[in-house]
């Protein structure tokens, strides 16, 4: 298993159990000298508007989890820092820092630094973490103008749920994976598509929880410097890998899956089996590279695989091209006998599912293969969206008595009229996939619960 790396549970963060010491506590036989330093309290500033009251990072404001990409760089520690009053403090660690950042008032605060210092910064021409050593005030300065903090904009990113993932090279000549909800997160960061690595799918861990499991806390984690630390709540484990690359988990522990079944993880191979389960079929909410199969005749196929409870699944889709886009293979493939072909879910199992998340989709009807998205409330109202087009409607499910045929309703005004103009028939059904076909029409719904 890859080192785990940034984006891991969440993009949510917290607080590295490391120390600082006051100038009530020996901080060595032989302190730095500090300066007064305007360029310590600008930068603490930027610094703190990253956290929120409780010491923990804002998420939205740190696609990446990483202080170096999200904030611009990191002090490399220990680091002597003085007050206004003249009291100096050693800081050992980044969480020192932050509560030295929240303790701070108009009348006590950091104003002064010890020359020189190191710090971490990105370097965009080899896509690596360097460190560089600032000599005094001046290149402070410098480094500070470099962030462009005040010419900074918010990168309106939150609408589209697609990773990419990007290699970097770390301090130590090692590397890690980031990820980036999406290519603008990234673009905005400075990457481009010849940046991204191809097996994103396999590196990622969900932003804002785990779509299938969720952690039964505390836990522990051994970062790359051999520390372990103890985590108590996913806010608190995304900031204490705030300035961490590499870590690994101390085994055993525990997660609990969606249908309430708590799952001992013993090892990285244990993860690894529900990472597949949870996001082996996963293509990023209607990824391009799959579009191409609906141009391939329809001849279904079922895949067969078991999860980590035991319980074995099939699931059926239209062709071999989307099967294999999800990342099976011709050796997964079984019969699609009636018996175990799962378009034949009920009415309320469809209806279950649907109300579960939300579902990207192409069509047959629109020839430029756009993806749509879909919210369908359990009230009976959908909500439709596209490029920026959103319109809200109504769905219905009903059934044959006698075939046992499930059948599915729309009401959309445009650019979704032409969806609604059919009365369209389930023909595969599961709680990943869903196709609907109205004679020579198709229309298929992937779930997404990102």
């Amino acid at each position: 298993m890859k080192n785990l790396k940034l984006a891991l549970f969440s993009l949510a963060f917290s607080l590295l159990m490391v120390t600082s010491c006051t100038n009530n506590e020996p901080v060595g036989e032989n302190p730095q000298q500090t300066e007064e330093s305007q360029s310590i309290s600008m930068a603490l500033d930027q610094l703190r508007a990253k956290f929120n009251d409780s010491g923990n990072v804002n998420q939205s404001d740190n696609p990446t989890g990483n202080i170096v990409l999200d904030f611009c760089f990191d002090f490399v520690y220990p680091l002597t820092l003085s007050y206004n009053n003249g009291a100096t403090v050693t800081v050992e660690s980044l969480d020192g820092l932050i509560d030295i950042m929240l303790a701070s008032t108009n009348e006590l605060y950091i104003n002064g630094i010890a020359f020189p210092f190191d710090v971490e910064v990105f370097n965009g021409d080899n896509n690596s973490i360097d460190i560089e050593t600032i000599e005094n005030e001046e290149e402070f300065v410098e480094l500070l103008t470099s962030c462009e903090f005040d010419d900074f904009e918010a990168c309106d990113c939150f609408e589209d749920f697609n990773p990419v993932c990007v290699e970097i090279t770390d301090p130590n000549g090692g590397s890690f994976v980031v990820t980036y909800p999406n290519a603008c997160y990234a673009e905005c960061d400075g990457f481009t598509a010849e940046d991204f690595i191809e097996d994103c799918q396999d590196d990622y861990y969900a932003g804002g929880g785990f779509e299938c499991f969720e952690l039964n806390f505390p836990i522990s984690v051994v970062t790359e410097d051999g520390n372990t630390i103890t985590i108590n709540s996913e806010e608190e484990l995304g900031t204490a890998l705030y300035g961490v690359y590499v870590f690994d988990f101390v085994y055993p522990f525990t997660v609990t899956l969606e249908n309430e079944t708590v799952v001992t993880i013993n090892g990285p191979e244990d993860i690894e089996a529900i990472l597949a389960d949870c996001y082996g079929d996963y293509n990023g909410g209607g990824n391009d590279d799959c579009l191409e199969c609906l141009d391939l005749p329809e001849d279904p196929v079922c895949v067969q695989y078991t999860t980590p409870t035991g319980e074995t699944v099939i699931e059926v889709y239209p062709n071999a091209c989307f099967a294999e886009c999800f990342g099976f293979t011709a050796e997964d493939f079984v019969d699609c006998e009636e018996d175990n072909n799962p378009a034949n879910c009920s009415e309320q199992e469809l209806a279950a599912y649907l109300a579960q998340c939300e579902w990207n989709a192409v069509t047959s009807l629109n020839s430029n293969n756009q993806v749509l998205n879909f919210v369908f409330n359990s009230d009976g109202t959908v909500n439709a969206s596209s490029d920026g087009a959103s319109v809200s409607g109504t769905w219905q499910l009903a059934s044959n008595p006698v075939s046992n045929e499930v059948f599915m309703f729309f009401v959309l005004s445009e650019p979704f009229g032409d969806i609604s103009s059919l009365d369209w028939t389930v023909v595969s059904c599961s709680e990943e996939f869903i196709q609907l076909e109205s004679t020579n029409e198709y229309l298929f719904l992937e779930r997404n619960c990102e």
